[in-house]
């Protein structure tokens, strides 16, 4: 075995040097020192007159060559021939990187970078930091390595120490950190930015008076041994303490963001759009949509790809608007955890929600940062976590569309649709592999179907075909062809992906006339609805009616298919309908009755205009709170019954088989002189066998 592998050697402290766990003593200062210099560049070939010049800075021997070689002799006579090879121009040690402490410091600095998150680049940069037992190259007489060498090694600890502190800070981590600045400090007794930081540990624990004195015992220092005054960051540091300001700002830029999305697909034109908005005047925009429609996945994705483009930071904050079993996040909250993220102590808060937003407009001010405020329950919710500089930009993600905040902050409204057909396979593609997928195109058509598009759907019906891997797509398919009649379908172990949860976080939030409506509306046997019907649905009038469908627009629990015409996602329809047992039976009944009814009323109402001699049933008077539409002439007629006509059939199906035959019977009459007028033969007869 050959001593290269258990090599190790250390210059960050006293220098060592060990094979395995036994020591090895190198007599000389100039085995020592080449040692030192070929060890650094482990790996890579150091000539001849670099060695020379570092082991003889006083003067070099007659015979450079030969000198060097017998140093190199001994090396390998101590550590094994194999560890330096001869290489032209000169010489090569072969030792794992890792085994150099100082090479090894050098790949975890590399390591530790923002990308990583906050976590992973304090852990990296604590082990990167252990390495170090005191002054690099103690034990070894050498002008060259004391030189250049060690100044760039003390500039890289310096730096890493500085982050690694900062991170602490920026985490709240003060009291755990003073005892390691007070350590850096007395190594490092005129480095003034580690005095500052010293200040702003002990003051984010509460020892404000141990920060002043701090500060004056350096002050003095620098006065009577180097003839200066503090540097200006530590004079405003000083000067923010006595005035009992909380104005530090973290000198890092914070990170953040949740984990990227690695099978986010589609969307790309709601991402330039977003694209758009950093060359533009908008600095908020609200994504808004259904829930399961990909909100925050969409808007992490984008923060992630627009990251570079802040680099004040990117700040993230869960408001918990819509969260399983949560109540949403206070504002107060919210500006307290924001002003710690940058690096406020949590006793220099302040008390007043006013007084938190305006320092919290305050430190951001200047900075070009990105702010995340994902499931907001309302604007007012939203409003104090708002930044005043126009250099950031603020991305909000909501079931409601926040419209004040368009009217009131100009917000640019972002409103997701359910993915198409192709960004549906794109996302089981990427999720279950394209083999998998194109192995059964019309098992997997199905399966977007029954899911509708929404992602969360489809990626839970994924899970299940990644579970099961042996299962075909078709039994996938089977099995959630229950979902048009039970939400239940679609459960999970997780409140935060199982549908009837999600769905049931913007139900339980509704007024409760639009949450009657809401339920109400699974009655309608669709395929749309238009305004007129929803105010006989409700037993409201029509100003009413659409105040209520105002409300559910806002939560995205129905959508306009057309101006006028409503339609619900296949999904919250199974839902709603599921709310009916839930509900009062004979209330539900009612609502059928009036659903039947308005389209009985207002179908006679454009029988008489299309045939007014034909000889007709007269239906009896409608229920209360029916509200038939007032057609006034033969093209308003034509006009109702083109927009209505497949509702009309599927109504009529509705009166059969909730037990009102009788209306069935009349509904039947009144469309057929529609149907004569069409020349529609078949329909007619279609209608007759229906009703008989």
């Amino acid at each position: 075995m050959t001593a290269a592998g258990d090599l190790h050697v250390a210059v960050l402290g006293p220098f060592e040097v060990r094979i395995g766990t036994a020591q090895v003593e190198l007599g000389s200062s100039r085995l020592r020192t080449l040692l030192a210099v070929l060890a650094l560049s482990a790996g890579e070939t150091v000539s001849v007159d670099r060695l020379a010049s570092v082991l003889w800075a006083e003067g070099l021997p007659d015979n450079v060559r030969r000198s060097v070689h017998t140093y190199i002799a001994r090396l390998r006579n101590t550590l094994g021939a194999e560890v330096i090879q001869t290489v032209s121009p000169g010489y090569q040690m072969q030792v794992a990187h890792d085994r150099v402490d100082a090479l090894l410091f050098r790949r975890l600095l590399a390591e530790a970078t923002p990308a990583r998150g906050t976590e992973a680049e304090l852990a990296t940069l604590e082990q990167a930091l252990a390495l170090w037992r005191g002054q690099p190259f103690e034990g070894i007489d050498s002008p060259a390595l004391h030189g250049t060498d060690a100044s760039h090694l003390l500039e890289l600890h310096l730096s890493a120490a500085e982050r690694w502190i900062d991170l602490g800070l920026a985490a709240g981590r003060h009291s755990e950190l003073v005892p390691e600045v007070r350590k850096l400090v007395t190594r490092h007794q005129l480095h003034e930015p580690l005095w500052g930081r010293l200040l702003l540990t002990l003051d984010g624990c509460g020892r404000r008076a141990e920060a002043l004195s701090a500060y004056e015992r350096l002050r003095r220092r620098l006065s009577e041994e180097l003839g200066t005054a503090p540097s200006v960051e530590l004079q405003r540091i000083h000067a923010d303490l006595l005035r009992d300001r909380a104005a530090w700002v973290v000198p890092i830029p914070p990170r953040q963001l949740p984990p990227d999305v690695a099978e986010f697909t589609g969307r790309e034109e709601e991402l330039k759009r977003l694209d758009g908005l950093l060359s533009g005047s908008s600095r908020v925009c609200v994504i808004t949509g259904t829930a399961g429609v990909g909100k925050t996945c969409m808007a992490v994705h984008w923060a992630h790809r627009a990251a570079e483009r802040f680099p004040g930071g990117q700040l993230y904050v869960d408001l918990q608007g819509f969260g399983p079993g949560e109540s949403e996040l206070d504002p107060h909250e919210a500006l307290s955890g924001l002003l710690q993220t940058l690096g406020v102590s949590k006793h220099r808060i302040p008390v007043d929600l006013q007084a938190k937003a305006a320092l919290y407009r305050t430190l951001l001010a200047g900075r070009r940062a990105l702010v995340l405020l994902d499931n907001a329950r309302d604007a007012e919710q939203v409003r104090w976590l708002l930044p005043g500089d126009t250099g950031c930009m603020v991305v909000i993600t909501s079931r409601q569309g926040l419209n004040s905040l368009v009217s009131r902050h100009a917000a640019e409204l972002l409103t997701l649709d359910v993915l198409t057909r192709h960004g549906s396979r794109q996302l089981l593609i990427r999720r279950l592999g394209r083999e998998c997928v194109e192995a059964d195109a019309r098992a997997t058509d199905e399966i977007i179907d029954l899911c509708g598009g929404l992602p969360l759907p489809l990626a839970i019906a994924a899970g299940r075909a990644t579970a099961t891997p042996s299962a075909p797509l078709t039994a996938l398919a089977a099995d959630l062809r229950r979902v048009r009649t039970d939400i239940g379908v679609l459960a999970t172990r997780d409140a935060r992906t199982d549908m009837r949860t999600v769905f049931s976080r913007s139900y339980d939030l509704l007024p409760p006339g639009a949450a009657c409506l809401f339920s109400s509306l699974a009655i309608h046997p669709g395929p749309d609805i238009a305004r007129p019907a929803v105010a006989s649905l409700a037993a409201v009038d029509q100003l009413q009616a659409d105040r209520l469908l105002d409300v559910l627009l806002e939560a995205h629990l129905v959508a306009e298919a057309v101006p006028g015409r409503f339609t619900l996602h296949s999904l919250i329809r199974t839902y709603a309908h599921d709310l009916a047992p839930v509900a009062d039976t004979q209330i539900h009944r009612q609502a059928a009755r009036r659903v039947i009814e308005h389209y009985l009323h207002t179908a006679h109402r454009a029988a008489r205009l299309l045939a007014p001699a034909a000889p007709m049933i007269v239906p009896a008077p409608p229920a209360p709170g029916v509200r038939p539409e007032q057609l006034a002439h033969r093209l308003q007629a034509l006009d109702w019954l083109r927009a209505e006509h497949r509702v009309l059939f599927a109504v009529l199906r509705l009166a059969l088989t909730n037990g009102f035959p009788s209306h069935a019977i009349q509904l039947a009459a009144a469309l057929t002189p529609w149907c004569d007028h069409r020349r529609d033969w078949y329909t007619k007869a279609g209608i007759r066998h229906l009703a008989q």
